[in-house]
C-alpha cells in the first residue's frame, strides 16, 4: 500500500541552521516512522532559509529590463524581477518567458520554473532556491542514514504555477537516491517520476503556511540511483 504522511511540529526556520540534523532529531522525537527505501520530500523554501539563500531587496538595483517587465506586471517588484533575471545567469533576459502576468524562467540546470523559483519573503527580502538542490537532497539522505540508520531517497520540491492554470502544483527541483525518470522499455516512453512524487507529496504538504515541509512516501517500488541528478530529467 502506498502511503504519504507529513511531519508536523517542525519549527519555523528564521536563521541558518543544520536542517538535515534538525529534521532527523524531530523525526526521532516524534517517533515518525521511516524505513529503508522510503522517499522523503522536503520543501525547497525551508532548505533555502536554512542555507541562508536570502537576498535583501534594498541591495538590488533593477536593470532597464527589470523596469520594463515591471511596467508590464506592476504587481511584481522591479527588484524582485531583477533577482529572477539574476537566477537565470543571463542578464539579457533570453532565459525569461513573460506572458500576461506570468514570469517563467529557465535556470542554468535546465529547469523551467515560475519566477525562477524566487519567492518574496517578509520585510523586503527575496528567497531563492538552494544553490545545489541535488546536493541538498544528498546531504539530507546521508544525515538521516548517519542519525536514524535508514537510507532514504530524497526529493526537494518547489511550488510551481502554469500560465494556463489557476493555482500551483509541486515539482521536483532536486533529487538523490532514485532515478527521476520511470522508463517503459517496451514502448520507449518515460514518466517524470520525481515530479509525480513531488505532486503527490503536495497533497499533504500544501503551500507555505501549512507548516508541513516534509512528507514521507512509503510503499512505492522504484529504481534506485545514486548518480541521477536534476540535469538528467530535463531536455
Amino acid at each position: 500500500m502506498l502511503t504519504i504522511k507529513g511531519l508536523h511540529k517542525i519549527p519555523q526556520i528564521s536563521a541558518p541552521c543544520d536542517l538535515p540534523k534538525t529534521l532527523a532529531e524531530i523525526i526521532k522525537k516524534e517517533s515518525f516512522k521511516i524505513v529503508n527505501g522510503d522517499i522523503i520530500c522536503v520543501a525547497s523554501k525551508i532548505c533555502s532559509l536554512a542555507e541562508d539563500n536570502i537576498i535583501d531587496l534594498k541591495t538590488i538595483r533593477p536593470s532597464s529590463l527589470a523596469e520594463k517587465i515591471h511596467k508590464q506586471i506592476p504587481r511584481k517588484d522591479a527588484r524582485l524581477i531583477q533577482v529572477i533575471i539574476n537566477q537565470t545567469g543571463d542578464p539579457t533576459g533570453k532565459h525569461l518567458e513573460v506572458s500576461g502576468s506570468h514570469i517563467g524562467a529557465w535556470l542554468p540546470n535546465g529547469l523551467f520554473l515560475t519566477s525562477a523559483g524566487v519567492d518574496k519573503g517578509k520585510d523586503n527580502f527575496a528567497i531563492t532556491l538552494p544553490k545545489d538542490c541535488d546536493k541538498t537532497a544528498k546531504t539530507i539522505s546521508d544525515t538521516f542514514f548517519a542519525i536514524l540508520g535508514v537510507r532514504t531517497s530524497v526529493i526537494i520540491t518547489d511550488s510551481d504555477g502554469r500560465v494556463d492554470k489557476k493555482g500551483a502544483n509541486q515539482v521536483a527541483v532536486g533529487l538523490y537516491g532514485l532515478n527521476g525518470l520511470r522508463l517503459n522499455k517496451e514502448n520507449g516512453t518515460a514518466e517524470t517520476l520525481c515530479d509525480m512524487l513531488a505532486s503527490a507529496a503536495g497533497l499533504v504538504m500544501g503551500q507555505r503556511g501549512m507548516n508541513i515541509p516534509l512528507a514521507c512516501i512509503h510503499g512505492l517500488e522504484y529504481e534506485k540511483s545514486d548518480s541521477c541528478k536534476t540535469k538528467d530529467i530535463v531536455n
